[in-house]
């Protein structure tokens, strides 16, 4: 019985001296954060991310991923968070950010979006050279989520514009695409208004409108009957 007693002490012992040797080992400087890396950021700063998830140089465990993430994530640009601890001492904060991809204005505000019409951001300006996209019909939107449209089609409209756009690197020149009716779609470029017809040809009325834009900035560019007569009338203003 004796014996029995010895040997729970002996294990009780054992135990305690190597949970003692296991705490000694995790509080060794190794284990101390002393260098953080912020990845893939574009729209804010490294020093903007660490501070936003409450990281500082400090223990590995006296940090909480879960809520770093979670504050990470309630910042506008910001799709997903991946945390990884690189031993020794490295933190790594691993970013997926929203891109961008157009405006709509509503009740004098601007809100960005991104091409799955999720709203970004609502700002009093904008902060990216992107279109705004005029024609859409909702009454109400909230950060985060999908933008409740009425006329899904011309949502689907616009972002084929902006594909177009995209392809001729010329989305940065247009400053509104208006798909209040689909058959008579218009683009802004600089005081110049283009009368775009409906989708078809599409690709072709951008190239026409790249070689009369670096003419002319200002007046009336009708490219509707294009793609069935292969006619562009121009009424320039100088």
């Amino acid at each position: 019985m004796k014996k029995e007693q010895q040997k729970k002490k002996r294990k009780l012992y054992i135990g305690i001296i190597i949970g003692l040797i296991l705490l000694l080992f995790f509080m060794m400087p190794i284990f101390y954060i002393n260098e953080i890396q912020v990845k893939n950021n574009h729209f804010y700063t490294a020093e903007d991310i660490i501070q936003t998830a409450g990281i500082q140089k400090k223990h590995f465990f006296d940090l909480s991923f879960n809520e770093a993430k979670k504050q990470l994530l309630e910042l506008p640009y910001i799709k997903e968070v991946k945390l990884n601890y690189i031993f020794p001492g490295k933190l790594e904060i691993d970013v997926v950010e929203k891109s961008p991809f157009a405006y709509v204005e509503f009740s004098g505000n601007y809100i960005c979006l991104n091409e799955n019409g999720q709203v970004i951001e609502q700002s009093p300006k904008m902060y990216h050279e992107l279109p705004i996209i005029q024609g859409l019909k909702f009454e109400s939107f909230k950060i985060g989520e999908v933008l409740p449209i009425q006329n899904n089609e011309e949502w689907l409209c616009a972002t084929e514009v902006i594909r177009y756009l995209e392809k001729h690197q010329y989305i940065k020149e247009v400053s509104k695409i208006d798909v209040y009716n689909l058959e008579e779609i218009h683009l802004y470029v600089d005081k110049l208004n283009v009368i775009m017809g409906d989708i078809s040809d599409f690709d072709k009325k951008i190239e026409v409108l790249i070689k009369v834009h670096a003419e002319y900035n200002m007046g009336i560019l009708d490219l509707s009957t294009f793609a069935k007569r292969g006619e562009a009338f121009l009424n320039p203003i100088t």
